[in-house]
């Protein structure tokens, strides 16, 4: 095996090449100039090529990157670690250069030791990190109709969940790739997500410790992992059902518990693969006629049952709700599937803050978000009943509407 290691960190030279078998050839370079000449002398030769971004901190990423490409064979694995200090619309043309030419990335925001173990991941242990014998569960929140309110729904749960299980980790999965908006209903500007590990995902290489560092967290809940989506949405129709089915194989093999929160219309294999594949499909839905009776509908007899489902794998979670018993009715008897949990409008613009100031309506212990908090409560337990999972109690419940209320309470909310 030949690899070549641009770098431009001395401290991170040494620590890479201390991993270095003895049986490897390995070439270093410390500047453009050298990477150069190198890769022309073995360019053919060259199993591995990994570069440092900053060894090109004068250079277009456009010219660098294709040019580098350019030098080795076809059989060369290209690996870049990613510089820390760039602008976000800088990062994300990086990123859509690095999937057409199918270079993959690392973070950069990491520690030596970090980016040591990546490398020593990706070049050196080709065996798989995935148990096939370990599995999370995955549930997968969709909209009945675009604008429903499942994204809210699914972060809200998500946050329940962790909360509620400090034992098991979390991962929320931007998988919406037509309309990507954890990130801004969380205010997250990292450079992490998905595009971060798209290369992996489609060349089916993805480790488990690659899609942990790709992943953003909320301070204070250290077990929910968030995994943002694409930032270009004309993307989604190009990611692939392999693709989204190796994420989905790592991702339930790293963590407790998953929840993807996927597109309405099912076009798309992010779509299709997180639905076919979930254990629990909650479909959030509004007592609106467009909603549970039009749009729905019209997707499940032309796509969903074709795929094998019936109506009964779905449950549903009326959102919005102004409190009409007969609207329950009318939606279950449209659907054909049962709502499992009622979730009231929040008033004095709470949902507005909620997404313009990053604020999660769970998080939010204002009066106003008191029932809101409740209702995310009782679909958490419907969830964690059917994980045979036991939610516990958390410390800020006495400051909510679940005061007095404890792990009896809690058993009460699952069905």
């Amino acid at each position: 095996m030949k690899i070549m290691f641009a770098l431009k960190n001395p401290q991170l030279t040494e620590a890479i090449s201390n991993i270095v078998p003895s049986h490897v050839e390995a070439n270093y370079s410390y500047n453009e100039t050298e990477l150069t000449k190198t890769i022309t002398r073995l360019s053919q030769e060259l199993n591995f090529l990994i570069v440092q971004e900053d060894i090109f901190y004068d250079s277009h990423p456009w010219e660098w990157l294709g040019n580098i490409k350019n030098l080795v064979s076809d059989k060369t694995k290209i690996i870049v670690i990613l510089s820390i200090n760039t602008d976000s619309l800088y990062r994300e043309l990086f990123n859509r250069i690095c999937l057409e030419l199918e270079i993959t990335l690392v973070q950069g925001a990491l520690t030596n030791q970090d980016i040591v173990d990546e490398i020593n991941g990706r070049v050196f242990n080709n065996k798989r990190t995935v148990d096939s014998n370990i599995a999370g569960r995955l549930t997968t929140f969709i909209a009945a109709s675009p604008k429903d309110g499942a994204t809210t729904v699914a972060i809200s749960t998500s946050i329940c969940l962790a909360q509620r299980l400090p034992g098991q980790k979390v991962l929320l999965l931007d998988l919406n790739l037509k309309s990507p908006e954890v990130r801004d209903h969380l205010l997250i500007t990292t450079d992490k997500g998905y595009p971060l590990i798209q290369a992996d995902c489609d060349s089916g290489t993805l480790e488990q410790n690659t899609l942990l560092k790709a992943c953003d967290q909320i301070k204070g809940i250290e077990n929910l992992y968030i995994l943002t989506g694409l930032q270009r949405r004309e993307y989604a129709e190009k990611i692939s059902v392999d693709e989204i089915e190796h994420l989905l194989t790592v991702a339930k093999a790293t963590f407790d518990y998953v929840i993807a929160d996927v597109h309405t219309f099912p076009d798309q294999a992010a779509t299709v693969k997180c639905v076919k594949n979930a254990d629990d499909r909650v479909v959030v839905v509004q007592s609106v006629i467009t909603s549970y009776q039009s749009t729905w509908n019209d997707w499940f007899n032309s796509v969903w049952q074709h795929y094998g489902l019936k109506e009964s794998d779905f449950h549903l979670a009326l959102n919005r709700d102004l409190n009409a018993a007969m609207d329950g009715f009318q939606i279950e008897k449209s659907m054909g599937s049962k709502i499992v949990s009622r979730i009231s409008n929040v008033e004095k613009g709470a949902g507005i803050k909620a997404i313009n100031y990053g604020t999660p309506l769970y998080l939010n212990e204002d009066t106003e978000t008191n029932e809101f908090r409740t209702n995310i409560l009782t679909l958490s337990g419907w969830l964690a009943n059917r994980a045979n999972l036991e939610l516990t109690a958390v410390e800020n419940d006495k400051k909510s509407a679940l005061h007095g209320k404890r792990v009896g309470f809690l058993r009460r909310l699952m069905p």
